[in-house]
């Protein structure tokens, strides 16, 4: 292709364009057999370490180890691996190396390096029997933290390794045994000598005494029943059980003692059980508690008869060691019920009604609703008098209540509220399709006053949008006191303006006249 376009352009010299784009394309196919004979090169080596890479071995790891796996290959080689198990005394290694005498600061300074096998009379250490008695090897019976024993056996380095093998190990000195090493495949303990069975620990002292206390109380008029899980009555007697127990190992002295404040607010002491009241606090003398043993207190308390009324239960927490919480029968309070009404205009986008002023056919939704406050249940009538909202409107919904004409009252069926709780009723009016002009009352001010008031516990106050006569009614209360002055005055002013508008007709009724003479006249 390069030939053909070379030996045309001096035929056509178009083929300069063709011959730019043929070169492009040989520097990229020189680009992508640069990259193939990388690759190549780069898989070729990776065989070459498959080739001559020596195979693992099949049985890596042991359960003769004292560290399973040994202490790890290449850059995961280290002393740690070992510290770690020995931290957490596994497989007893921890106690291995205190038997032996050799401590964790010694460990840590072991140095890596390799130990060379001869005839020399060095011991491996290993969890399982391998070799015979014959042989040099021997069994060596240890008792590790937790007070179980456990079997390790030692034999002759040499029983493993031909002579002359190198073993890659980490090599210290121990205080007690001298030279050790700790060989890296496996974690296992090289020492030159059977060292003798460590110094007993000496017993430590008794540990001192540990005084628990814990706290019961049982209602006795109730058939002992457990007083936290009744509420006392009036009358009532209860026994309170204070426990003291030492499970310490010495002999410990206490002086019990009780704080009976928010006891003695409901009850009175009854019975001390040989304890002195002081104030508010119980007390019994000093006395001395063997390890594991228990001494008791039982007194007992006498609910008042006559108790407090209170809106929250009465109760009664006392603690000595452990808390127990008695709830006392109180008296309830009387029921308290609190009324309260609002209003929505409908009509106008269920705006409040009081901030809006209601039209005519405007459908307003009056809510009632009684809630008792108080701490005893009590039977509510709902009912709403209506006389004044209904000269200006009328019920449209009664929401289920029942309309007395003749008190203009609607009322729904007594329900029985219980303390906290509150019941609502709703009902809707709509306003007269014409606002009455009906003129405000003598002797009832407040009727046909162009506002609705309607009181449920507090009062709705609803503006009602009266036809003009009654604005009038609203602005002026009374005509204006006259007399002969202010009349003459009046007169005055309305002849005056009559004379001006006479004399102003007379005017112009001239000026067309002279108009028209000018005219005929053709002046104009």
């Amino acid at each position: 292709m390069f030939r053909k376009i070379v030996s045309n352009l001096s035929f056509s010299t178009s083929l300069v364009g063709q011959l730019g784009f043929y070169a492009r394309r040989l520097r990229k196919e020189e680009t992508t057999r640069r990259l193939g004979l990388i690759f190549v090169a780069l898989a070729l080596v990776v065989q070459v370490l498959a080739v001559f890479q020596a195979p693992e071995s099949a049985n890596a790891a042991s359960s003769n180890d004292f560290v399973y796996g040994g202490l790890g290959v290449g850059p995961s080689l280290s002393i740690n691996n070992f510290l770690r198990p020995y931290d957490s005394n596994t497989s007893h290694l921890k106690d291995i190396m205190n038997y032996m005498g050799i401590t964790r600061n010694e460990i840590a300074a072991t140095q890596y390096g390799q130990i060379t096998v001869d005839w020399s009379s060095r011991m491996s250490w290993g969890h399982d029997p391998h070799f015979s008695a014959a042989q040099g090897e021997a069994p060596l019976t240890i008792t590790g933290a937790d007070g179980g024993q456990f079997t390790i056996y030692h034999r002759p380095l040499y029983r493993w390794y031909k002579q002359g093998v190198k073993i890659d190990a980490y090599i210290g000195h121990s205080t007690r045994v001298g030279w050790f090493a700790l060989m890296t495949g496996c974690g296992n303990l090289v020492t030159n000598i059977v060292p003798e069975a460590p110094t007993p620990i000496p017993t430590p002292p008794p540990a001192p005494a540990n005084i628990i206390e814990s706290k019961s109380a049982t209602n006795v008029t109730q058939n002992n029943v457990d007083a936290s899980l009744t509420p006392a009555k009036a009358g009532d007697t209860i026994n309170f059980t204070l426990t003291t127990k030492n499970t310490g190992g010495s002999v410990g002295a206490v002086a019990v003692k009780d704080d009976l404040t928010s006891v003695l607010k409901y009850a009175r002491l009854s019975n001390s059980d040989g304890g002195s009241l002081n104030g508010s606090v119980l007390s019994w003398p000093q006395t001395n508690i063997n390890p594991g043993a228990t001494i008791t207190h039982t007194f007992s308390v006498q609910v008042a008869n006559s108790l407090p009324t209170t809106p929250n239960p009465c109760s009664i927490s006392n603690t000595y060691g452990t808390s127990v919480g008695i709830s006392i029968d109180c008296p309830k309070p009387p029921a308290q019920i609190v009324e309260s009404k609002t209003a929505v205009n409908l009509t106008q986008g269920q705006v409040d009604a009081q901030t809006v002023t209601a039209k005519a056919n405007d459908q307003i939704q009056f809510t009632l609703t009684a809630k008792n406050t108080g701490g005893s249940p009590k039977a509510v009538t709902i009912s709403d008098p209506l006389q004044d909202t209904l000269e200006y409107a009328k019920i449209l919904d009664a929401g289920g209540g029942t309309f007395d004409q003749t008190s203009k009252t609607l009322s729904w069926p007594a329900v029985n509220l219980d303390p906290g709780a509150s019941q609502s009723r709703s009902f809707v009016v709509q306003m007269l399709p014409e606002i009455p002009a009906m003129a405000q009352g003598t002797s009832d001010t407040t009727s046909y006053d162009c506002t609705i008031v309607n009181v449920y516990g507090n009062d709705v106050t609803i503006k009602v949008d009266c036809p003009a006569p009654k604005v009038v009614e609203q602005t002026v209360d009374q005509l204006p006191h006259t007399g002969p002055t202010e009349n003459m005055i009046f007169a005055g002013i309305v002849l005056a303006i009559v004379t001006y508008f006479y004399a102003r007709s007379r005017q112009l009724n001239k000026e067309v006249r002279l108009i028209r003479r000018d005219f005929n006249a053709g002046l104009i």
